[in-house]
């Protein structure tokens, strides 16, 4: 063999024995790497659920803490100690967007897990479509569970708040009712002849008198003594009675 096929095969050789020490790395890593652990998102959800319902500090069945979707490709090292939860909002305790969870062993880590709290509760829906000024009664209103979290307006959770009361604009059938959307129906109009009832914990004082605006029950209007000719205010307590000051 000449010196330059013992060149080539020489060459030959050592790349072939690079070759096999670049596979057997390559599989030693690959084993390595399946090997390592990597914490379960079901502990870490679990965590952050349990930490806002001992926050929320309550059992109510109607209280449904839901976690949201944690990316299936998230690879956090196995924590060796247990996790720990955290507020990161320092918020209210229904007013959880985001729990922290994080590892605090050697290989430490941390994360932010989306969180919603909602809270069931029965209020008042229209049971059909009612028209503006209509008075509602029993058969109009059906109480619904509802997600409270979602009703900035407001609710309302017994029919005596509505008795008696009137719709402020047309609603639909679900509809939910809030003290905004009902008033009391006009008790005195205006123009309208009145008493007028002045008292204190000695006497009490009726006249005459003319309401100068309209209102409900409870609502401060302008009203006229017929006999001092004098314009006061007084409350709405009745269709007829005006209370104001002796």
């Amino acid at each position: 063999m000449n010196g330059t096929s013992f060149m080539k095969v020489y060459c030959l050789n050592k790349l072939s024995n690079y070759h096999f020490l670049l596979t057997t790395l390559l599989i030693l890593w690959s084993q390595n790497s399946l090997a390592r652990e990597f914490h379960s998102l079901e502990d870490i959800s679990n965590t952050a659920r349990k930490f806002v319902i001992e926050q929320m500090q309550t059992a109510d069945e109607n209280i449904e803490v839901v976690i949201g979707h944690l990316d299936q490709r998230l690879k956090l090292n196995q924590c060796d100690i247990p996790l720990e939860a955290y507020n990161p909002n320092y918020a209210s305790n229904q007013g959880f967007r985001t729990v922290g969870v994080r590892c605090n062993d050697d290989r430490p880590w941390s994360l932010y897990v989306p969180v919603s709290v909602k809270n069931y509760k029965q209020v008042a829906t229209l049971k059909h479509a009612v028209l503006r000024n209509t008075e509602l009664t029993e058969n109009d209103v059906v109480f619904e569970k509802v997600n409270i979290n979602r009703l900035s307006a407001g609710y309302i959770e017994d029919f005596k708040v509505l008795k008696g009361k009137i719709l402020t604009q047309n609603l639909s059938k679900g509809a939910i009712l809030t003290k905004q959307l009902v008033k009391s129906p006009v008790a005195v109009k205006q123009g309208q002849m009145v008493t007028l009832i002045a008292k204190n914990a000695f006497v009490e004082v009726r006249m005459e008198g003319k309401a100068m605006s309209r209102g409900s029950v409870g609502d401060r209007i302008k009203v006229k003594n017929l006999k001092s000719k004098r314009i006061i205010e007084g409350v709405i307590i009745d269709k007829q009675l005006i209370n104001v000051n002796l």
